[in-house]
């Protein structure tokens, strides 16, 4: 069933950046954004930079607008048809594939987008004191571990420069803002005003009844805007995640699409500095962690000091935070059972930080058949798999991965990465799996 989304005219009025969306059939929805915080850098930055934050938002509230199951064509995939405004359609239009692909490659569906000219100005605003700092570094900061892990690391290693930080958050998400405000605190006390934080944005949908959980185009939104700062101030951008997320190798065949992100995937990162190359943005986006499993990003920062420890215990990795009530135990700031969650105690055991108890549930406890102990069941059956190198390269070319010359860096990061898990649940899994893994 294909779905006809048309992209209204922007508004902006009093801070608040609004853009309408025409679902048909599907209703009116528009996409609200806190756009005051980024409207002085808009003017600093390119029409086209401007243009590619729009269509990223407008795709987060499609993408959201739209209930997956009940509307796709396979049981999960959607048939997406869209137009977005933009300044110059013509720069845009030999573009319409690499961006149709991309998002496809992104959200698991199935997008063929088209450009039309957009009448849009925003209204004028000389540059922020805040931004008049000499920045070198531009980063995306979650709140998660990965994005401080960032945010230390270039700290520590540039005693002397300064990093400029962007957020966003949606107010029907529980957790990211009080994450960031909370771990930005900590990072000021100890580096003073050489950090420097973009007010963090609110993106959200407004819409009547329910909505797409999913969030899998929530990565362009944050990529979207970030750009307009960096092409504001000419400036590289930097988006810190683990590989082994990164590449989200599929613990099982059925897992290629349905249950995998591809938030910080390559062949996005890819796609995202090919489009910004032929519209002239001139700043590139890298993963300085694409080689990196997150246990070896936790002890590349481990013994610095006891407040970055803090740092690192305060910072948050769960996947299924909304799902307290899901919980053995509520009140923990993580599920412990999605593959987020998964990862981080892998990573926190290797430098003494792991507790059980900072997870809802535990994975000794756990009945892997459940929907509940589904993520954990498939992962173990991902670590006791025969993977030799030539599967892990080809299973890695099956799910996206292009650049050839890196497919051996990508290969030794897998096989990393299954040690790292594999110790975690030797650690804390139960005497069967611990068999299991032993056999």
């Amino acid at each position: 069933m294909g779905i006809k989304i048309n992209v209204g005219s922007a508004s902006y009025n009093a801070g608040q950046l609004k853009i309408a969306l025409d679902g048909g059939d599907f209703g009116l929805a528009a996409v609200k954004s806190n756009f005051a915080g980024l409207l002085a850098l808009a003017n600093l930055a390119s029409p086209e930079s401007v243009d590619f934050f729009m269509l990223s938002a407008a795709v987060y509230g499609i993408d959201r607008m739209v209930v997956r199951r009940p509307n796709s064509v396979d049981g999960w995939s959607r048939d997406i048809e869209v137009v977005f405004p933009v300044t110059d359609p013509a720069k845009w239009d030999p573009l319409a594939g690499e961006i149709s692909m991309m998002l496809s490659f992104l959200t698991g569906d199935y997008w063929k987008v088209g450009f039309s000219q957009s009448t849009f100005m925003l209204p004028v605003q000389g540059p922020e004191e805040a931004y008049q700092a000499s920045f070198t570094q531009i980063n995306l900061f979650s709140g998660g571990l990965d994005s401080l892990i960032g945010a230390i690391t270039f700290l520590e290693n540039n005693p002397e420069q300064n990093l400029l930080v962007i957020s966003h958050y949606d107010s029907q998400m529980k957790g990211p803002k009080g994450d960031q405000s909370d771990l930005l605190d900590m990072l000021n006390n100890r580096y003073g005003d050489r950090l420097v934080a973009v007010p963090s944005v609110k993106v959200e949908l407004e819409k009547p009844g329910a909505k797409e959980t999913t969030f899998r185009s929530r990565s362009i939104l944050f990529i979207g805007m970030a750009g307009i700062v960096a092409d504001g101030l000419n400036l590289d951008l930097k988006v810190p995640e683990n590989g082994s997320v990164s590449l989200n190798f599929p613990l099982s065949p059925s897992r290629r699409s349905a249950c995998s992100t591809r938030t910080t995937h390559p062949r996005v990162i890819d796609s995202i500095n090919l489009i910004w190359s032929h519209l002239g943005i001139s700043p590139t986006v890298e993963n300085p962690f694409e080689f990196n499993t997150k246990g070896a990003m936790v002890e590349s920062i481990d013994g610095i000091a006891d407040e970055i420890n803090e740092m690192i215990l305060r910072s948050n990795s769960c996947g299924k935070r909304r799902h307290d009530e899901r919980k053995a135990n509520p009140d923990a700031k993580h599920c412990g059972v999605c593959m987020p969650c998964i990862y981080r105690r892998a990573a926190m055991m290797k430098i003494g930080l792991d507790d059980e108890n900072d997870y809802g549930d535990k994975i000794k406890d756990l009945n892997f058949k459940t929907k509940k102990g589904q993520d954990i069941g498939a992962c173990i059956e991902f670590l006791v798999a025969e993977l030799s190198e030539k599967n892990i390269r080809k299973e890695l070319i099956v799910n996206g991965v292009k650049d050839i010359s890196k497919l051996g860096d990508y290969t030794s990061l897998i096989v990393r990465t299954r040690n790292e898990l594999k110790e975690l649940f030797l650690t804390a899994g139960s005497q069967a799996v611990k068999i299991r893994l032993d056999d």
